[in-house]
């Protein structure tokens, strides 16, 4: 016996129950931005999109819909899922996405050449970015008293990476609006000499090199690094953002899906950037779209892109096209008997097509069209028409005309009837 049922707190929470396993598909609807690659992965249609650009806009509601009585608790949507709006568990573990049939290829890599600097983590849009700092210099009690120095950038060196910024009140980082053009979130560094104590630390945590002091390095041995990145995998949208800001070639980006994002420019002139505008805010994960000044409407910088298509479903005059041409995935399971489930939910979007349910001719119908010829034969002689009711009865108890009757195929059916009445010479096998 299968028993379904749904919780709604801060996530919805569809629920199987079946023998002795229980299956449970979370959904966060705040991690999701209508992309729609759920409702086209679906085996069963349990899925559908909402009103992506009303919700761009400011509307409160879920982006995607989900029928947890339709819900085949298979996992597809939670594998694909390339901002991790979906949790799966079994028996109250999480299944992980490297142990189902297909799972997507991406990560985001950060190699032993990162200066652990700030900058991949002050442009990253979901946050998965974070930087702990080891040691700062107000937790350092020695300092030089009454000491006069003097303390220099050389800004032709500096590479406005930001480290001295966290490590040393005495300088600050001038802060700036991160564009998809221009990501850089920073355009100057100050120095307040007032704080310094001219302890030459800042002269050796810089890359650079381009900090030059004037004073006496104090007893403090530094450690090896003095802060640490890291990257959190379930929150990365796999932007890029990390790695076209690194100036040290330290971060690196493999994306699930190659593709083509494109406008129709015939029509843009229907673009309203200042009402509208929801591609800008549908793209929160990824920051592709942008106000360009010499066009005077939304554009976008590609790298950026992995064509999760929101943008596409959020634009209200058709001015968006998201093209998918590879989907990259890693396969684990290749002769379980639902494999190609898998592959059928991967090509379907790449196609961006929902799954074609068989057309299904309802039972009620093919059995009254199989009554209504019963009748006929039994107009002249009613016993026999009975007997003939039997006979059909006998029929639907054989797997083929029942499977026959199920999937539609009334002409196979009926041909059956047929057989069993007596009208066709053919056995009816």
């Amino acid at each position: 016996m299968i028993e379904r049922s749904v919780e709604v707190d801060e996530k919805m929470r569809c629920i199987q129950k079946a023998e002795e396993e229980v299956r449970e598909l979370v959904y966060d609807y705040r991690r999701c931005n209508g992309c729609g690659i759920c409702v086209f992965a679906c085996p069963v249609n349990a899925i559908e999109l909402g009103p992506v650009h009303e919700i761009a806009k400011g509307m409160e509601m879920p982006p995607v819909i989900i029928d947890h009585l339709k819900c085949a608790y298979c996992g597809i949507c939670y594998s694909f899922c390339p901002y991790n709006a979906f949790e799966f568990y079994i028996d109250g573990k999480m299944v992980e996405k490297t142990t189902l049939p297909l799972s997507p290829v991406k990560y985001t890599y950060k190699y032993e050449n990162c200066k652990e600097c700030t900058l991949c983590y002050k442009v990253c849009p979901t946050r998965a970015i974070s930087r702990e700092k080891l040691v700062v210099r107000s937790s350092i009690p020695e300092k030089n008293e009454g000491l006069k120095g003097s303390l220099k950038i050389d800004k032709n060196k500096c590479n406005l990476c930001g480290i001295c910024a966290e490590f040393c009140e005495v300088f600050r980082m001038v802060e700036k609006e991160i564009l998809p053009t221009d990501l850089m979130p920073y355009s100057d560094i100050l120095i307040d000499e007032n704080k310094c104590d001219y302890c030459k630390l800042c002269e050796e945590i810089c890359p650079e090199k381009a900090i030059t002091v004037e004073g006496r390095r104090i007893s403090y041995r530094l450690p090896e690094k003095i802060a640490k990145i890291t990257i959190d995998q379930n929150v990365c949208s796999n932007c890029g953002y990390c790695e076209e800001i690194c100036p040290y070639d330290a971060a690196k980006t493999i994306k699930p899906i190659e593709g083509k994002l494109s406008l129709f420019e015939a029509r843009m002139t229907r673009c309203d950037p200042v009402g509208c505008g929801a591609c800008l805010k549908i793209c929160r994960f990824n920051r592709v779209w942008y106000v360009s000044e010499d066009r005077k409407r939304v554009y976008f910088n590609e790298k950026f892109c992995i064509y999760c298509g929101a943008c596409e479903n959020a634009c209200p005059y058709d001015l968006i096209l998201v093209e998918r041409k590879n989907y990259f995935t890693k396969e684990t399971i290749y002769d379980a008997p639902w494999r190609n489930a898998w592959e059928d939910a991967v090509d379907r979007i790449l196609k961006k097509e929902r799954v074609k349910q068989p057309e299904r001719i309802s039972i009620v119908e093919a059995v009254q069209a199989a009554v209504e010829e019963v009748a006929q034969i039994g107009e002249k002689a009613p016993i026999k028409g009975v007997e003939n009711l039997e006979k059909i009865e006998t029929l639907l108890r054989r797997v083929r005309y029942r499977k026959a009757l199920e999937t539609g195929d009334l002409d196979v059916f009926m041909r059956g009837v047929r057989s069993a009445l007596g009208k066709d010479k053919g056995s009816g096998e």
